[in-house]
């Protein structure tokens, strides 16, 4: 039965292997990011039974061999699929023996003659390295219920009995299976078995047979201290700065039309401060309106008008420009054929100071009398007038 149980847990491990192999093309379906050193650690406790595999162990029942089981382990997740643990793993185990010949004999066994029965302390303390296949094959979920979780490690194995001596210190390897069943994010429930192969001394008896196993199976609890979870590795995607480099493109652009646009400016500046100051030899005359009144239903200019006029007439020679002589009368007074005929008579008295008196060249002077057909001002006194302009 040893050797069945040894190359079960064995096929465990293998199958585990293979499975791993199988997915390893899956890689990004299992990419992601591993966590701080302080994240993603748990601690475990269990309890059970265990049953030792040695030279003389058939000779005695099954249920005469099972002794107490207890193991608290403390590990961490590195990723989704692994793991490492350490376990502290114990505490007793029964046997059997022939011819009272071993070190660690309990007392004889009745079932059998020449049969003795073996019992003392042991302990396993070991590393492992987990693969939780249910994560490696259905993708990794916090919220699944049962995982398949396969170990395999080394450690230090010592067996005992008070007050005998050789006490024995091996190196032991263990490989198992924990089935794993999810309570809440913070707690999981155990199933673990595990066999720990070691040198068939480990029972206080040797023969040169090479390795014995003891096989155990417990049921315990398992705390996940946070953080619990992984985050998936997301493939960063590229920014697309086109838009950006193409507006900044343009302003630069712009930047350079204007930095030419000022240093073109500052030359013409520069060009036109080089020249010096322009001396202006033309001068334009100009001159604004001018009006003269007159007397009601008169034509006769004062001294007074004849001086304004000579001034006036000066400016009209120096702009070499065409002036236009208006005359008007009011219409509260006489009627239109007095009135038009007294605004050509002042019209023409105006024109003929200008040029006969002044000197006007009449080529620049054009007249028009408007009666009172029009009146420039809204009183009766202003309206007889004649305006220059």
């Amino acid at each position: 039965m040893k050797r069945i149980l040894t190359l079960v847990m064995m096929f465990a491990v293998v199958s585990a292997y293979a499975q791993q192999q199988e997915t390893k093309a899956d890689v990004k379906y299992n990419q992601y990011l591993t966590n701080g050193f302080w994240d993603n650690w748990f601690v475990g406790i269990g309890g059970g039974a265990q049953i030792y595999f040695g030279e003389h162990d058939g000779k005695i029942d099954f249920g005469d061999r099972l002794a107490p089981a207890f193991d608290i382990s403390l590990g961490k997740w590195i990723t989704p699929l692994f793991g490492v643990r350490g376990q502290f793993a114990g505490i007793g185990v029964k046997g059997g023996m022939i011819q009272n010949q071993g070190n660690f004999i309990d007392k004889q066994y009745g079932g059998c003659a020449n049969c003795y029965t073996e019992k003392f302390n042991m302990f396993n303390i070991h590393g492992d390295f987990l693969w939780n296949v249910s994560n490696t094959i259905g993708g990794y979920r916090t919220d699944r219920t049962w995982s398949f979780i396969p170990y395999a490690g080394f450690g230090w194995a010592r067996s005992w009995k008070e007050d005998v001596n050789p006490k024995f210190n091996e190196v032991g390897a263990t490989i198992g299976l924990i089935n794993k069943v999810r309570i809440s994010d913070a707690v999981d429930f155990n199933i673990e078995i595990k066999t720990l192969l070691v040198n068939d001394r480990f029972d206080g008896y040797e023969v040169g047979q090479g390795i014995e196993e003891l096989a155990t199976a417990t049921v315990g609890v398992t705390y996940n201290f946070m953080k619990r979870d992984f985050a998936k590795y997301v493939k960063p995607v590229p920014c697309d700065y086109t838009p950006y480099t193409s507006k900044i493109a343009d302003l630069e652009k712009k930047i350079v039309e204007t930095d030419n646009n000022a240093k073109q400016l500052e030359n013409e500046l520069n060009a036109e401060k080089a020249k010096g100051p322009k001396i202006i030899t033309n001068t334009e005359y100009l001159a604004g309106k001018m009006a003269v009144w007159f007397a009601i239903n008169s034509s006769k200019l004062s001294d007074k008008d004849l001086i304004n006029l000579g001034e006036y007439a000066e400016v009209i020679k120096k702009s070499g420009l065409t002036y236009k002589i208006s005359g008007y009368a009011d219409k509260q007074t006489g009627n239109k054929k007095i009135n038009k005929k007294l605004s050509e008579d002042r019209v023409n008295r105006v024109y003929d100071a200008l040029v006969n008196k002044f000197g006007v060249n009449p080529s620049q002077l054009q007249k028009i009398a408007f009666g009172d057909e029009q009146q420039p001002f809204d009183k009766a006194p202003l309206n007889r007038v004649v305006i220059i302009e």
